[in-house]
């Protein structure tokens, strides 16, 4: 038995990881229920259990392949996503079409629009997503020279690349149920290392010489400096672009109410281990992650680049599959025995008319 435990030990942190499919954000490619495996040595297994750094691998993402990686923001959870560029390419989006180095990437077979690219949640600038490329390892960014949306990425690519001590461990601590119950006390913890503030300016000074005083909706008396409000604890906790958006417009109309009349300016600041960063060095390759049913999948639109620090295994195959809409009493029926043992197959979007 303790050598069995000891080979099942070996083979999950080095071989393969099991995944459940939770959201419906790949179908009808993964369906809600689907069990499958996950090849980790294909793109490096882990040196060492929750450890980043990894043996080598056999090939690096493509295109087209579907990934298992860990979710690059505050979410302690495992998400699995299609690839549809990888480091050095550009993106670009307008409503169903995706456009990849120029040439339109078509949707995997099995993949859906259920509101033809317009779906009544999603921002408009996420529909109609402009050109960005995707980082490649050795690019060098400065952060001031990078729109709002860019520069929430770039926090979120380089809280991938420096993770806390433990980083790794503390996510299986706050993602296994039973471990989560001690361990999490119900809210998402904030990047280790990275800090992203804003510093607002009013009239071209800066917000932290600018006192208030007004009532909120509850109407409670606050009192205190301007600059508070831009960096209050639970804004790291926004790794979502529309979050910060709309974060940004509160701020600029709170602004604005309190001192009618003045310009007011707001510069976006990255901090890593407490030190501001005006360049970055991009350690490793990135990577843009679609779910297949894009009308319903938070993904890389939302919170950007996912690094190959926090790629984990390439989805390979079903190997179980249960309905959610079946009961249990029914098990028999329930089981969907026609996607047990398929392969996870893996589609670049360029010879459609060929496969």
């Amino acid at each position: 038995m303790a050598s069995a435990l000891v080979m099942a030990f070996i083979a999950i942190i080095y071989i393969i990881q099991a995944f459940k499919i939770p959201t419906g954000s790949m179908e009808e490619s993964l369906k809600v229920g689907d069990f499958l495996l996950g090849l980790k040595f294909i793109y490096g297994s882990p040196l060492a259990p929750f450890t980043y750094k990894k043996l080598p691998a056999i090939t690096n993402p493509k295109p087209g392949d579907v990934v298992i990686f860990e979710y690059p923001g505050t979410d302690m959870k495992d998400y699995i996503k299609r690839c549809v560029a990888g480091p050095g390419q550009t993106i670009q989006i307008d409503e169903t079409r995706v456009i990849v180095d120029g040439k339109e990437i078509k949707l995997a077979p099995h993949g859906k629009y259920d509101q033809a690219g317009i779906s009544s949640f999603t921002p408009t600038d996420i529909i109609h997503f402009k050109p960005l490329r995707i980082p490649a390892k050795g690019d060098t960014i400065y952060p001031n020279s990078l729109e709002i949306r860019e520069f929430l990425f770039l926090k979120n690519l380089i809280s991938q690349e420096n993770p806390g001590v433990g980083s790794r461990f503390k996510r299986f601590l706050y993602s296994t149920p039973v471990l989560s119950w001690f361990f999490a006390p119900g809210k998402p913890v904030p990047p280790d290392r990275v800090q992203m503030r804003l510093q607002l300016y009013v009239d071209g000074e800066p917000a932290s010489n600018k006192f208030f005083s007004y009532e909120d909706e509850y109407k409670t008396p606050k009192t205190g400096s301007l600059n508070n409000i831009c960096n209050d604890p639970d804004f790291n906790l926004m790794d979502q672009w529309p979050q910060l958006k709309i974060r940004i417009e509160q701020v600029t109309q709170l602004a604005h109410d309190m001192f009618p009349g003045t310009t007011i300016m707001i510069n976006p600041l990255l901090y890593l281990d407490n030190k501001p960063v005006t360049r970055y060095i991009v350690k490793y390759d990135n990577y843009f992650m679609m779910g297949d049913n894009r009308d319903n999948s938070m993904d890389s639109r939302f919170w950007g680049y996912v690094n190959r620090n926090f790629i984990k295994a390439k989805a390979f195959i079903l190997y179980f599959s249960l309905n959610k809409e079946t009961p249990f009493i029914l098990l028999p029926l329930k089981i969907r025995w026609n996607r047990i043992g398929k392969l996870i197959r893996s589609w670049d979007g360029l010879d459609h008319d060929k496969k």
